[in-house]
């Protein structure tokens, strides 16, 4: 966690605390000043929230098991789902307090919870224990829940390249938004955007459910998932498109231009603005290297009808016509 978020949270727990003794009118007016300030504020707070009323749930005894040796084998059915439960706890609270980009709990080779995310310009390569490979892009959240029947992998945000272990008795399900995607055995990606998710097959087959919609993709196909249903396509495969972003690399297939900027905030401490709805239209392909922003801003005035003005990392993309 770097300064700024641990100044958040040191403020978050000062707000906690004078809940607990109780506030005063001027200090709820306060408070909520605070909260609206920043929408970092916000999540923060509410985080530390849900992890007071998690908690809550537990008795101190409960708590102390965590602080105890535990033989696994001899817990009970029960035991074990409470013990998980309150584990889960604690690794939430990590998350939110300490910023940890990484927890997990295993039982045995079936059993398995983690959660994993990387930062601004990281990418991470994680093994599983069913043999399974993950490689997690920039700004990347995973929570993994994996039992005797069935594993399951929650994409809050960003991109993740799977290269799942085949096992037949346990499907491998993601679930990014209200978008399901389901494999016995095979390498694809999967891109959670605010309003979008995009799935990359290199091999295997893939079964994608939306709400109202399910499809079947193949090698070499694409689908993309939004408010509008699934759009299924064909990709040529000299793009890499499904893990280019392994080699550094960011491609574009007449990609709008301000979801190519998204990439680019994945690696780069950025803000933008396109000026006029026209520029919102435009869209734009080729190949970047996905740390070299200035190279990428440099060229747009020579393929797209706009000039780009930079303000302390804040971008401002207008007509040129």
């Amino acid at each position: 966690m770097d300064r700024h978020n641990v100044s958040i949270q040191q403020q978050v727990n000062h707000w906690l605390e004078l809940e607990r003794q109780g506030l005063s009118k001027t200090q709820q007016q306060a408070l909520n000043r605070w909260l609206g300030e920043n929408r970092a504020h916000q999540t923060a707070y509410q985080e530390s929230k849900q992890i007071e009323r998690l908690l809550s749930q537990f008795s101190d005894q409960d708590i102390a098991q965590l602080e105890n040796p535990i033989t696994h084998s001899k817990l009970k059915s029960k035991t074990t789902q409470r013990y998980f439960a309150i584990a889960a706890c604690f690794a939430l609270f990590a998350l939110s307090f300490f910023g940890y980009q990484t927890w997990f709990f295993q039982v045995n080779k079936d059993t398995f919870h983690a959660s994993y995310q990387s930062a601004r310009g990281e990418l991470r390569n994680i093994s599983l224990p069913d043999q399974s490979r993950l490689t997690l892009d920039a700004k990347t959240s995973l929570a993994i829940d994996f039992d005797g029947n069935r594993r399951s992998n929650k994409l809050l945000s960003g991109r993740v390249l799977f290269d799942v272990a085949s096992d037949k008795s346990r499907p491998f399900v993601i679930s990014a938004g209200s978008t399901k995607i389901t494999v016995l055995g095979t390498r694809f990606s999967v891109d959670k955007k605010p309003n979008s998710v995009r799935i990359v097959v290199d091999h295997g087959r893939v079964n994608v459910q939306s709400q109202h919609q399910q499809i079947t993709l193949t090698k070499g196909q694409m689908a993309v998932v939004d408010s509008d249903g699934i759009v299924k396509a064909e990709f040529d495969p000299n793009l890499n498109l499904v893990d280019a972003f392994k080699q550094g690399r960011l491609v574009f297939d007449n990609t709008p231009l301000n979801e190519a900027l998204e990439e680019f905030k994945r690696h780069h401490a950025i803000s933008y603005t396109l000026s006029a709805q026209s520029t919102e239209q435009l869209v734009i392909s080729g190949t970047f290297v996905a740390s070299e922003l200035e190279s990428f801003l440099n060229l747009l005035p020579h393929v797209l009808p706009v000039e780009v003005k930079e303000y302390n990392n804040h971008i401002v993309i207008v007509n040129s016509r």
